[in-house]
């Protein structure tokens, strides 16, 4: 693709929460190329520019997968937008990883829970603008482990059918239409 193609895409996939201007996506694409990630497969000559159209290397695709599973620290993981960013590729991971990552998430956000409650009941703070906004944190946090429940529950049953099937490829577990819509939604 050319960067206006690759711009369309990203803003696609990840437009709700992650936003890609020209202006970070030309000089990234130029550090791609030079790192040897991303190369011209073609320019096309439009007007008066030329589009140059690049690929993804094999050394891209191995650095592209280091960057998905490498980084797994606490602070990775406990970064909402860094921890979505990284899930809006989760499809390229295989479930067991998946499934580590979830739980290192879970495992923080219980965490967070803790830290939360106690922090309100240490303080002995009557700002109920500091206070709402604990329990607000809190009930986001418990949300997203509710969530992520699912999200295991979903991984460990695909990991439990394909080992059944005696290993191959990820087999995708049906699931019932709402959940289908919930999970799409982000719901």
């Amino acid at each position: 693709m050319h960067g206006y193609e690759l711009k369309k895409r990203l803003s696609y996939m990840l437009g709700h929460f992650w936003t890609v201007s020209y202006g970070s996506l030309y000089p990234a694409l130029k550090r791609l190329e030079k790192s040897g990630s991303i190369e011209r497969a073609y320019s096309v000559k439009e007007k008066t520019r030329n589009r140059n159209v690049f690929r993804i290397t094999v050394r891209g695709e191995t650095e592209f997968m280091r960057l998905l599973t490498e980084d797994t620290s606490d602070s990775s993981l406990v970064d909402t937008e860094k921890f979505d960013l990284r899930m809006a590729f989760f499809q390229y991971l295989e479930p067991e990883t998946r499934l580590a990552l979830l739980e290192t998430r879970r495992r923080l956000l219980e965490d967070q829970v803790a830290k939360f409650k106690a922090y309100r009941s240490s303080n002995g703070d009557e700002d109920h603008y500091r206070k709402g906004l604990m329990r607000h944190k809190v009930e986001l946090a418990r949300s997203d482990i509710r969530w992520l429940d699912k999200l295991m529950a979903h991984e460990r049953e695909t990991i439990r059918k394909r080992d059944a099937a005696g290993g191959g490829e990820d087999i995708e577990v049906e699931e019932e239409p709402q959940r289908k819509v919930q999970a799409a939604s982000g719901a």
